[in-house]
């Protein structure tokens, strides 16, 4: 008798289509990429952990002396590891050997913001720091860490894949950058409270259409168009948005706005909208490479 798999068979006998059945294949990294892509993104999420450990510090009550000291000494850390990718040479083994400490540095740090979320939903830690702020910065240490993890794999997500995670991580980042913004300004200053609050409600609208894309399409055949079109709508979003930090940190240095926002955080903001129009543009131009050797087929 033949063995027959009937687990993805319907009534009529007809085969089911399944996740599986389009998944799209991993692409391999190549080492000048590695190397490329690993040691950038090291110089910008180190310096945004650094920061990160400093803005925490700074939304400690006094008291907490204990919290502000690991805090203090994160910094240090990342200070130090953002001075070494700056001086790591473009060598395989040197920059994969830079990723792995990077990603044990992170976890340490990850725990913490975690463990410091904990403390402050629970009542047990006082002062400034936003409970959603602090699971913000949390997802951006996972999300470095899942980054430079997957370099060290060899892994580069297909396209559509990619594209789709990318979209949904930013514009979630970017709808809370917003309202973060809204939150830290003087209330008297209600035109830019206003438009603050309009982009966190814009990029949400824009989260929420990637996540349906990511429901439909993840894992399965591409469609190019609609992806194509989500990442054009993030980048029109996102360069509106980042115009409107630039003139913010400009307004703030020259003490025109009334807020409570240091310029560090101000311009914190705009380098990681910055960083996400770059993400943009390489997933463009690997988009247009991949439609292009279709079309060849």
């Amino acid at each position: 008798m033949v063995n027959q798999d009937f687990t993805n068979m319907d009534p009529n006998n007809q085969m089911l289509i399944t996740p599986e059945t389009f998944a799209a294949p991993q692409e391999s990294l190549t080492e000048q990429l590695f190397i490329e892509r690993s040691l950038t993104e090291n110089k910008f999420w180190l310096r945004i952990m650094k920061e990160h450990a400093y803005f925490l510090g700074e939304g400690f009550n006094k008291k907490d002396t204990q919290l502000i000291q690991q805090t203090d000494r994160f910094y240090h850390f990342f200070e130090q590891q953002e001075k070494r990718a700056y001086q790591t040479p473009n060598d395989v083994t040197a920059v994969r050997k830079l990723n792995e400490d990077t990603i044990q540095l992170v976890f340490g740090f990850r725990n913490f913001k975690r463990n410091l979320l904990i403390m402050i939903v629970n009542c047990k830690v006082a002062g400034f720091n936003f409970p959603l702020l602090v699971d913000h910065i949390a997802r951006e240490a996972e999300y470095f860490m899942r980054t430079l993890k997957k370099f060290n794999q060899g892994i580069l997500d297909p396209i559509q894949d990619a594209i789709i995670k990318e979209n949904v991580f930013w514009l979630k980042i970017m709808m809370e950058h917003s309202r973060f913004i809204a939150s830290l300004l003087d209330q008297s200053e209600r035109n830019l409270v206003h438009t603050a609050s309009k982009f966190g409600d814009d990029f949400e609208v824009l989260l929420n259409q990637a996540r349906d894309v990511e429901s439909m399409l993840y894992k399965r055949s591409p469609t190019y168009p609609i992806i194509g079109k989500l990442n054009k709508d993030s980048e029109n979003a996102t360069v509106e948005l980042r115009n409107f930090k630039q003139v913010g940190l400009d307004l703030i240095k020259s003490c025109q706005i009334r807020s409570v926002i240091d310029p560090l955080l101000a311009d914190h903001v705009v380098r990681e909208a910055n960083h996400f129009l770059a993400m943009i543009h390489a997933l463009d131009e690997r988009l247009k490479v991949k439609k292009a050797e279709e079309q060849a087929k």
